[in-house]
């Protein structure tokens, strides 16, 4: 009986199967494989299902990024050259001759996850609601050029545009395509109160569908088996674990609880390394965080005031204690790992000495000697405030406070809530202020440093220089990106001279995965860009699709 066991346990060979048959028994049906699952955690909640009024976070967006296709998927390979796109449900697409109009072709295939094809209606009712008053999506902006979306045939659809630029393209295809079968029966102007409705009739188009979601405590995604591409996803479930404390996230990781997380901080990296079974990935980000200094207040008008404050800043120091590595010295409104970045820039140096020369120059001195500069009676002190929320920039405003402090500087460290913060802000209501921007693949820096976004906008320090405006604005008017590159260049060049921004540091994003998990490779664009190749795969861990 050991031997039959054996052999039934190893038996998928005819030898199996003649023994089986010998004894008088049929064999047993092959039970099918366990499911493929993975488990995650997160510090966010789900914030809605309709990503034209569910909340702006970046978590909601990249679950829904597994829900829903776009017409074109962008791709992350915009360190060298301008990024470009593969076919999602648009399989292919064409401009005219004059660039007015761009035509898509649809897969015929792609349907929703109910079996509803998907159609071009659908990708015109998308628009229809993406421009709607009454929907009020945040990014109505980026459809302003799109005068018509022309329903050709169920699979081809033609956008009329008013105007060509230089991420035009982008622009059209941001925004996850809608079904209008199942959400056109609610008036745009309902939408904001029918987030219920929407999850009640939630089809999806994606490799995945939502198979549970209890808010605050666990989202579940299933493979939707009726995707086009039948490959994907590898996994047939992933749960993502609502845990709003990050500190515990590594913790449940080495535990073995879950099998990913992703936004860990640099020193939970750290204890992480080396643990049995768990690998991190580190990536390089689209952020990085910076020193806005208020222009409207002096001496913060001055140029050469805010460089000798980068100059008393000693960013590098900054970067090794709060990030053990996982990060780097910021130079420029674009990010060092963009392919528009001005690659002859270099940080300011430290250099306490210069900074105390420019302000003994610019006539300030420690009158009285207690250690502080003054100019004409009034010493040079100032408020450095803030998101209470983020632990590693409230670390960074005393590291910068005892810095400055070494050339005669008062920064005193002020934090406060977020929306506080950012009120304050728009209204040129503060000093100086730490914050971060995540930067478009775009490279469209004009909302931070055009003179028109200081009303209102997030132009916080109130920056002003012609120069920097006609650049942007022609570097928007471009044909195409690489056209657009020696505007931008110059404008890099031209804020590191007048410093508006100390550049801080780009932080990196960590993820960390159990060693069963394969071909996880997250990325600027998205933690789970490619969520539908991750796999489980014994053996040395694998991080490129085969």
């Amino acid at each position: 009986m050991r031997t039959l066991e054996r052999a039934v346990g190893r038996g998928t060979g005819a030898a199996a199967i003649a023994l089986l048959l010998a004894c008088g028994r049929s064999p047993a049906p092959e039970a099918p494989p366990p499911p493929a699952q993975a488990v995650g955690v997160t510090i966010a909640d789900l914030s809605g299902v309709n990503e034209l009024v569910a909340a702006d976070v970046q978590f909601t967006s990249d679950i829904l990024d597994q829900l829903f296709v776009q017409l074109l998927a962008e791709q992350d390979d915009f360190q060298e050259h301008p990024p470009t796109f593969r076919p999602e449900l648009a399989s292919s697409h064409e401009w005219s001759a004059d660039r007015k109009t761009i035509t898509f072709h649809l897969r015929p295939d792609a349907v929703w996850s109910d079996g509803a094809p998907i159609t071009a209606d659908d990708v015109r009712f998308t628009w229809e609601a993406q421009k709607s008053d009454a929907v009020a999506w945040s990014y109505s902006h980026l459809k302003e050029s799109i005068s018509d979306v022309e329903v050709v045939d169920p699979h081809t659809v033609r956008f009329h545009v008013t105007q060509d630029y230089a991420y035009l393209l982008v622009d059209l295809n941001d925004g996850k395509i809608l079904p209008r079968h199942a959400w056109g029966a609610v008036p745009f102007a309902d939408w904001r109160g029918s987030a219920d409705r929407f999850r009640e009739t939630l089809v999806t188009s994606g490799p995945f569908r939502l198979a549970e979601w209890r808010p605050g405590e666990r989202i579940v995604l299933e493979k939707n088996d009726r995707f086009y591409d039948r490959a994907r996803p590898r996994l047939d479930r992933v749960e993502f674990r609502v845990a709003p404390d990050a500190a515990t996230h590594a913790d449940l990781l080495a535990a073995g609880a879950i099998d990913f997380a992703c936004g860990l901080s640099p020193a939970d990296a750290r204890r992480l390394e080396g643990k049995p079974g768990v690998r991190l990935v580190p990536f390089d980000f689209r952020q990085y965080d910076y020193v806005c200094w208020n222009s409207r207040r002096k001496p913060f008008d001055d140029p050469e005031i805010r460089r000798a404050m980068t100059l008393g800043i000693d960013r590098q120091a900054l970067v090794d204690t709060l990030f053990a590595g996982f990060a780097r010295v910021a130079v420029s409104a674009i990010p060092s790992n963009f392919w528009g970045f001005d690659r002859e820039l270099a940080p300011w140096p430290y250099d306490p000495a210069e900074a105390r020369r420019i302000l003994a120059a610019k006539g300030f001195r420690d009158s009285n000697g207690d250690g502080i500069v003054e100019r004409s009676g009034k010493p040079f002190s100032f408020e450095l405030t803030t998101n209470s929320s983020n632990r590693m920039r409230g670390d960074a405003l005393v590291l910068i406070q005892e810095q400055l402090r070494q050339i005669g500087v008062d920064a005193r460290p002020v934090t406060m809530e977020i929306h506080t913060l950012t009120e304050r802000n728009v209204a040129h209501e503060f000093d100086a202020t730490l914050s971060g921007w995540a930067v478009d693949t775009t490279l469209d820096i004009k909302p931070y440093f055009h003179s028109s976004e200081a009303d209102g906008g997030y132009n916080f320090g109130d920056y002003r220089n012609p120069e920097v405006d006609r650049r942007l604005d022609a570097a928007r008017r471009a044909a195409s990106p690489e056209l657009a590159r020696p505007d931008l260049v110059e404008i890099q060049r031209i804020l590191h001279r007048e410093q508006p921004y100390t550049f801080l540091w780009e932080p990196k994003r960590i993820c960390a995965v159990r060693d069963e998990l394969a071909y996880v490779r997250p990325n600027a664009l998205s933690s789970y860009f490619n969520l539908a190749e991750w796999r489980l795969a014994p053996g040395p861990p694998a991080t490129a699709p085969d």
